[in-house]
């Protein structure tokens, strides 16, 4: 009977899914202008924050995705952090962004500025651009992100850097530790589990499903230094690694 029920639901959102995306276009174009509009009254980002939040948890629904947060008793209100959380779908994104319950900020690839609307949006809103190609301008952007965590907002980093293809943690990159360090703001650690069954890189083939957020407490990064972040990075990738379930 569930071998049955799987084979409808997939022929049922192989025609959905034009619609989805059809959808997400829409409704992306419409939040955007009122976040760029909006952004001239609020430029902190903290109201506009909340259409992101929307934004995420609306475009959860209309693909069927539910998401379960666990263990948010370890986030304390008004403590920024830098959030590091493994990345295996798009989907990781508007989980994070709709169910955990902090002022967040996207350190974000520069090519996702060049998207209209959505581009100028995150940028209104806070989110961080970085080119990793151009050494110089990633030290800004690190900069910039860490002005967003002294104004109180938490900054996320996918320390993989891209998403797993086999949901396998990927080496880590420094860029994040390094802010943490400098910042002297705690890491939250968080392990995302079943969003590459939804959309797994390299796919367009969405599919309904549910993510767990499971958020494990935070690290604080006294007694590091730039000298011995590698013992920081291992600790961090080890406390992910302890719920990844592949």
């Amino acid at each position: 009977m569930k071998k049955v029920l799987n084979a409808l639901i997939e022929i049922l959102f192989f025609f959905y899914r034009p619609i989805f995306y059809l959808l997400v276009i829409i409704d992306t174009t419409i939040l955007g202008i009122l976040t760029i509009t909006l952004s001239f009254f609020d430029p902190t980002g903290n109201t506009i924050h909340y259409i992101g939040v929307f934004w995420s948890r609306l475009n959860l629904f209309l693909s069927g995705v539910r998401v379960r947060v666990h263990n948010r008793e370890y986030i304390k209100k008004d403590q920024p952090y830098i959030v590091m959380m493994n990345h295996q779908s798009h989907y990781d994104v508007w989980a994070a962004i709709g169910y955990i319950p902090l002022q967040l900020r996207w350190v974000m690839k520069m090519e996702l500025r060049k998207i209209p609307i959505f581009g100028l949006g995150c940028e209104r809103m806070g989110h961080i651009y970085i080119d990793r190609g151009d050494s110089h301008q990633a030290r800004e952007s690190l900069k910039a992100a860490g002005e967003k965590i002294r104004n109180g907002a938490s900054v996320v980093f996918f320390p993989e850097g891209t998403r797993s293809p086999d949901g396998k943690l990927l080496p880590f990159k420094k860029g994040g530790f390094v802010i943490a360090i400098e910042s002297r703001v705690p890491i939250l650690p968080i392990t995302g589990l079943g969003s590459r069954a939804i959309l797994p890189k390299g796919s367009m083939a969405v599919r309904p499903g549910t993510i767990d957020l499971i958020i494990h407490p935070p690290i604080e990064v006294t007694g590091y230094t730039q000298e011995n972040k590698e013992e920081l990075m291992e600790k961090v990738r080890a406390v992910i690694q302890s719920k990844l379930v592949l």
